[in-house]
């Protein structure tokens, strides 16, 4: 397989800056081109004991700020790495599905992200926008994992001896 283009989905965890470290790896054997994508996902919460209604228009720019810095990482790696970078932001509450869109939308060949964002909170829910662009894209996806999260080998006492 020939790798002309390559997503690059980041949400600026550390490990989404060394998934990207990897596919621009990728790109620099390939067509050396890569499309950096972060969502830009906003937040809107009210507690019921809450006095004043959320500043939407705040929060909106908060969510394009924090996606944008996420991209031009990713921006600042590639041109490193002379690989032509183009940064995309679209704003989504549901990261997974945009993700898949932009990438099929810009004729990407892989999917690269990293499988741990820094909104996941409890770890039985880590990683599921990289769960849905696993089981939803028709393009290959390349997901790394920290290998904190990894689990040691099960092995059968006899077979250490």
């Amino acid at each position: 397989m020939f790798l002309e283009r390559i997503c690059i989905a980041t949400d600026g965890s550390d490990l989404a800056v060394r998934a990207a470290q990897m596919g621009i790896e990728l790109a620099r054997s390939g067509a050396g081109r890569i499309v950096a994508v972060s969502v830009a996902q906003p937040y809107f919460s009210m507690r019921d004991e809450a006095a004043e209604v959320p500043d939407a228009q705040a929060e909106l720019i908060r969510a394009r700020k924090a996606a944008r810095a996420h991209v031009d990482t990713v921006a600042r790696i590639a041109q490193a790495s002379h690989v032509d970078c183009e940064a995309l932001t679209p704003l989504s509450s549901a990261p997974g599905p945009e993700i898949i869109r932009v990438a099929e939308e810009y004729g990407c060949d892989l999917i690269v992200m990293g499988t741990h964002g820094p909104n996941d909170a409890n770890k039985l829910f880590a990683g599921s926008v990289a769960q849905h662009v696993l089981a939803n894209s028709a393009i290959p996806v390349l997901l790394l994992r920290d290998p904190r999260d990894a689990a040691p080998p099960d092995f059968p006492e006899a077979h250490l001896a």
